[in-house]
């Protein structure tokens, strides 16, 4: 949390860039189980899910809350997202801790 303080852009990034790799490596598992035979017993399994479900349900629920409460589609929360993230810590004055609420 400190580092996020001190350079939000870059550590955004970094969480973003990690997060991206646990979705590609639960969807390359995914395609061996579906392709493979129905394989569930590797170990990449057990290590995909561990990483990516936590993730993956904590964007599902901010995908409904932005419909339920802002009306919002998961498209354009995705790219309000990403805009956010390139504007944090720049001379917008948006800050990391904006990121939690939408804007008014």
């Amino acid at each position: 949390m400190a580092a996020l303080v001190q350079d939000p852009r870059n550590q955004l990034n970094e969480v973003n860039k990690a997060f991206r790799i646990a979705m590609r490596r639960l969807y390359r598992t995914r395609n061996i189980v579906l392709h493979g035979g129905g394989a569930t017993q590797g170990v990449a399994l057990d290590a995909s899910l561990r990483t990516a479900a936590p993730l993956l349900g904590a964007g599902l629920n901010r995908i409904v809350h932005a419909s339920y409460i802002e009306g919002l589609d998961p498209l354009g929360l995705a790219a309000r997202a990403e805009v956010a993230l390139q504007l944090v810590d720049g001379e917008t004055g948006l800050a990391a801790v904006d990121l939690l609420e939408p804007p008014r």
